[in-house]
């Protein structure tokens, strides 16, 4: 597909081969496991309860998950051998903390001259997405590092091997995901500046950043000509004047490479590849390919999900009897249901058991994630999101690179407004609009409303309870 990140160098094609941390499934803000504990919608048919029932499923599925992990680790163990550990122990987080628990895998692409990513996977109960780390190599020769990830044993020699020193640590989200391994990674660049968006946050209880470790040199300001990195990186920051509920804190700041003419945002935009990204297990893909012992479809199932509970069965028997598909095929649908239960928390049972045409719907081009859209968004903040950016527009983006799904790949201006204006007064995101061109123009974004039907729900009971 054209746009997408140049070839990674020999180097770091050798470390991609590796085989993939040992891990249990998820995602973070951008996506969850599917809420399964029964109920009824207006129809008859069962539908998701709340998030009690994600919680109680996550914590059944962690489990048995960890218990593997640990069952593998000397296999993981012996695929380190003659290289750095991937292992790195995360048990933080509210309730349970976002997996790998055990060991991260990272994968290096240059992906312009002096422009490198770093992705790992992040993972929750059966669901897994890449999260990125950017790295830009500013004139001086220091490095600008965007988002950290884990700092593995492994991470930390594939960032050294680029042979200068980390000079800043920018922290563009207030999200747990993201400013997770802040701390620890600056303690192995303890010269670095830390810099982080406003309204750094955390739940149950809302602590200041110190006591979790991060101890910043200043906060991101919007369009800050003064910024240590500004003749070569701008950026325009979103800081709601309001938090949402529970604390929650949606700001994020956009930044503007200009060498390279490059958008480097966090959440704000994704790009959903037809192809899983590298540092996902292909083998934990191709397994959530099938239809048969599969967790998921199992749940599904077992809780008639949007009514389709039968047709699972039916369909799990068709693959005992015929065969089943090919392992190629199997990857293709196991990373179509990997990404649609990562963007909609819980899409319509007939996606999960068929995602070909779902998958198309949102694949192939710049998008608000779904998520981000209801529950973030399109809420009291909605004004301020679009404002900001309409701000990102000022700049001449021809590259977007974000910290999930692929990146970076063409975009522009254009793709840009495309993606929000689902936001604009008067839109309705999941019916397209009347005066829209046929293809082969730019189609407008809209999501799916079946599949946007938990969002939905979620959303309506959050803005009456005025969270959002």
């Amino acid at each position: 597909m054209a746009g997408f990140a140049a070839p990674a160098s020999s180097r770091d094609l050798q470390r991609s081969a590796v085989p993939p941390a040992l891990s249990q499934r998820g995602a973070g803000r951008s996506g969850c496991a599917p809420l399964v504990i029964q109920g009824k919608d207006r129809s008859g048919k069962s539908c998701g309860a709340g998030l009690i029932g994600t919680l109680a499923t996550g914590a059944v599925a962690a489990a048995a998950r960890l218990g593997k992990s640990r069952r593998n680790v000397k296999v993981h163990r012996e695929a380190e051998e003659g290289g750095a550990s991937q292992q790195y122990l995360n048990i933080t987080g509210f309730p349970f903390p976002l997996g790998p628990i055990l060991a991260r895998r990272t994968v290096r692409t240059q992906v312009d001259v002096g422009v490198w990513t770093f992705e790992q996977e992040q993972s929750l109960v059966n669901i897994a997405v890449n999260v990125r780390m950017t790295v830009i190599k500013l004139e001086d020769g220091s490095l600008w590092v965007h988002n950290p990830v884990a700092p593995t044993a492994e991470c930390d020699a594939l960032l050294r091997e680029l042979g200068a020193p980390v000079k800043f640590i920018v922290l563009g989200s207030a999200q747990y995901e993201h400013k997770i391994f802040v701390s620890p990674f600056a303690r192995r660049w303890p010269e670095a500046k830390v810099y982080t968006v406003p309204q750094q946050w955390s739940w149950p209880i809302d602590l200041p950043q110190q006591l979790y470790g991060i101890f910043a040199a200043g906060e991101l300001k919007d369009s800050d000509t003064e910024a240590p990195w500004s003749a070569e990186i701008e950026q325009r920051l979103l800081n709601p004047k309001d938090r949402l509920g529970f604390g929650y804190s949606a700001s994020e700041c956009a930044f503007f490479h200009r060498r390279t003419k490059t958008l480097i945002c966090t959440d704000a935009l994704v790009f959903v590849p037809e192809e899983p990204p590298a540092v996902l297990d292909k083998k934990e893909l191709t397994a959530l390919g099938r239809t048969a012992d599969n967790i998921v479809l199992d749940l599904v199932a077992l809780v008639n999900w949007r009514g389709v509970g039968n047709a699972v069965q039916s369909a799990k028997e068709e693959e005992k009897t015929g065969g089943g598909l090919p392992e190629a095929e199997l990857l293709t649908r196991g990373w179509q249901r990997d990404a649609l239960l990562s963007l909609y928390f819980g899409p319509d049972g007939k996606t999960i058991l068929e995602p070909s045409k779902a998958f198309r719907a949102i694949a192939g081009k710049w998008i608000v994630g779904p998520v981000c859209y209801s529950l973030v968004y399109g809420g009291k903040i909605r004004q301020e999101v679009q404002e900001w950016s309409n701000k990102i527009c000022e700049w001449d983006v021809q590259k977007i690179l974000p910290c999930h799904f692929a990146g970076p790949v063409s975009g522009n201006r254009d793709d840009i407004q495309r993606a929000f204006e689902v936001l604009g007064e008067g839109v309705e995101a999941t019916k397209e609009p009347v005066n829209a061109l046929p293809w082969p123009f730019p189609q407008p974004v809209r999501y799916r409303a079946e599949d946007m039907q938990l969002l939905t729900d979620l959303r309506s009971i959050l803005t009456s309870l005025k969270v959002i």
